[in-house]
Order: C-alpha cells, then structure tokens, then sequence
C-alpha cells in the first residue's frame, strides 16, 4: 500500500481527504520512489531474521536476529538444535534447508546426521520440539503445507543410497509422522538435486534436478502419499531455486545457473513457467541476467517482483513480473544490488510484506574460509534495492547455509 493509499483510509472528511492526497501525491512525485521500508515507518512492527549454522559438531544452531521498522538487524541469540550439519551433503548448494511456516514453526535440515529439527518460534523465542529422521540420507531442501512436510534427501555425500523425497505429516506439537507411500525416488541416483517445494493448491510436489535438467513433478494424494514422479526438462541449464508466484498461483519461476549454457563462464538466467495439472509450461525465458550463478530465488508477496542471488558474481539480480506473467530484468546489466566483493550471496528471505530482503552472504569458498554475513535491502515501488543492513556489524559461522525470514 503506497502512502496515499494509506491516508485515503484515515477517515478524515472529504474536503480534507481529497487536499491531504493531492499534496501527498505531489511530494511523492517530487520524492521519486518510495520504499515499502518508509511506508512502513509511519505503524507497524518488525519481525525475525533466522540463519541454519549447519555446525558440523556438537549441535545443529539457529542464529535468531530481531528486524526493526525500518529493516535493521540486532541479534538476539543462538539455539542450539540437535542433529549436525555437512558441507558435502549440500554439494553446491540448494534452497530451503530451513524454513517457516505461517504458524511460527521452523523446519531445519540436519545434513550431517539425517535428519530434520523442528523448532517453535514464537516472537523470536525459540524452542526446540524434537530431532526426527528425515527418512533418508543427507536432506538439503524442506516444504511445508496443510500439516504436511516433505524432505528432499539428496545423498550427496553417499555413494550407496540413493536420493529421495519424503513425506511427513505434522501434528499439532510439531512431531513428524512418516506418511506410507510417500518416500520416492528422483529421475536417478544421484542428480544433484536443489529444493522441493509445494505448489499453492497443495496437490504437487515439484524437484528441481541440477545435474540432469530436470524438474519433476509428484502428485500428492489426499492421503499425503505421492505418485511418482512425472519428469520436465528444463528451458535452462542447471535449474536451481525456485518459487511460486503469490499473485498467479500456477505460475513457478526458476533460477538457470548455467543460462542457456552459452558463453564460458555461462552468465545465468531465470525462467518463468506455469503448472497445469501437473504439467510444466513454458511461460517465458530464459532471461538471461548477465550474472554468474544465480541459484537463489524469491517473489514479492504482490507479485510484481523475483529476485536471484548470483552466488560467483556477488549481485542480486531483479526481475519485473508483468500481468501476463512474462519476466524481464529491472535493469539492463541485471545488477539490481551487490553483496561485498568477497562474499557468495546465497539463500534469500523477504520479511513477512515483502518490504525488505534479506541475504546470507557466504565467505566459505574462499582460499582463506572466512565468517558468513547478512546483507538486507529495502525493496522499493518500481522494485530498485537500497541496504538497510551493514554486512561488517554481523557475524555468522563459515558453515551457515539456510536462511528464513518474517
């Protein structure tokens, strides 16, 4: 809701209203683009930043940071989860090892030890309900919808098990029940693959598959139980993250670390597509960002804007979300916003309206391995980014890997 429209609805009398807007109209003209950051200063509160640690010993941890008003982070403190984290399980890299549900629950992948945490968060408080097994080896990527959860185990630091998805379901305490018939095998053993997710109307489950290009598509029963998977090539080369669209709820768009896989290095490229009863649909693309690496992928909650991280070129990149559900990149290099120089940006999170955007900025391909940050950016009406977070005042382990935000 832009500033006039919030005044519109402040119940002044006609007279008034009608000069208060016209004056706000023309001092937003003279402003240029306002930021959803500003619109929300004049009410409202904040909200909850949380980073996967992924520690390789002792216990699994959550990093919790509390977000102001106007987009700044303090933090709050480090949970410890149970289960361990692996860097060899998450390959090169995948989406959603952790996430939240609108019910103030975290889901966290324990990579290192098989496993997935859960975790109440209730105003920043967390509270840990119990450790499960993820019903298969090294879980990357977690989806959660209707009291259902489904894992994608990538076993990609196991050369005998194969990768899978499974599913559980969710009872009112946060205990996972393993769901019969819902554990499935990919396309093959070992296809790297990057994030599961649930689509809006909660009746498929979609994978991307990194080293065969693919997408494949499960119809979940009214049981949870999933048929098998039903394969999709890929327009782009190394399909990667991926989100649907709030505001067009067939319609998915994916991250191309490779693009069309011209050029050496490749720059990437993002593409959009629709589901129809099961069926993967070209919509447009690939757009190429002329970027490298763009693997991490979020879409406003008005559905006018997707931003990608671009891991090897430290930028995100934006993308418009016009009405018909065609993308084209916000500006012309593709460089919407940077990270530091010497970071990977990689799992994204937007706040709970879409007015700032959060992104964890690993240091762990370095030759001298260094500490993860955050960088955050208020998102503004024609979707320009501006930082409301300095990377150097935050400091996070070298292992951090996922990322959720409210």
């Amino acid at each position: 809701m832009s500033p006039v429209q919030r005044v519109c609805k402040r119940g002044r009398s006609p007279v008034m209203l009608t000069g208060i807007a016209l004056l706000v109209c023309a001092l937003a003209m003279l402003a240029g683009p306002v930021s959803h950051a500003s619109a929300r200063s004049l009410g409202g509160d904040g909200g909850y930043v949380y980073v996967l640690n992924n520690d390789l010993s002792g216990s699994n941890s959550i990093t919790t940071f509390a977000r102001n008003a106007e987009g700044s982070l303090k933090l709050l403190g480090v949970t410890p989860i149970g289960g361990l984290g692996s860097l060899a399980a998450f390959a090169d890299g995948t989406q959603g090892s952790l996430i939240l549900t609108p019910g103030e629950r975290l889901f966290a992948a324990d990579a290192g030890s098989d496993q997935v945490s859960v975790v109440n968060a209730l105003h920043g408080h967390l509270s840990l309900v119990g450790v499960f097994p993820s019903g298969g080896v090294g879980p990357v990527s977690l989806t959660y919808r209707d009291g259902l959860l489904y894992v994608l185990n990538a076993a990609n630091a196991s050369s005998t098990t194969a990768a899978s998805v499974a599913g559980f379901r969710v009872d009112g305490a946060g205990k996972l029940h393993a769901i019969s018939g819902a554990t499935k095998p990919l396309s093959t053993a070992h296809p790297n693959p990057a994030e599961i997710l649930i689509d809006p109307s909660g009746h498929f489950l979609l994978v991307t598959e990194k080293s065969t290009n693919l997408i494949d598509v499960y119809r979940i029963r009214s049981d949870g139980s999933l048929s098998n998977a039903a394969t999709f090539n890929s327009v782009g080369v190394y399909p990667f993250g991926m989100a649907f669209d709030p505001a067009r709820p067939r319609e998915f768009i994916v991250d191309d670390g490779f693009g069309t896989g011209a050029g050496n290095p490749p720059p990437g490229a993002v593409t959009a597509y629709q589901l129809s009863n099961g069926s993967v649909q070209l919509v447009n693309g690939p757009v190429n960002d002329y970027q490298l690496a763009p693997c991490w992928m979020v879409i406003t909650g008005d559905g006018r804007f997707a931003y990608t991280s671009d891991a090897d070129s430290y930028t995100i990149s934006g993308y418009h979300i016009h009405s018909n559900g065609t993308i084209s990149l916000l500006s012309a290099n593709g460089d919407t916003a940077n990270t530091p120089s010497d970071t990977f940006p990689l799992e994204e999170g937007l706040s709970r309206d879409s007015e700032f955007l959060y992104v964890l900025d690993s240091r762990l391909l370095l030759s001298t391995p260094g500490p993860a940050t955050l960088s955050g950016f208020a998102i503004h009406y024609n979707g320009s980014l501006t930082s409301v977070v300095n990377p150097a005042n935050i400091t996070l382990p070298v292992t951090a890997i996922g990322l959720a935000s409210e």
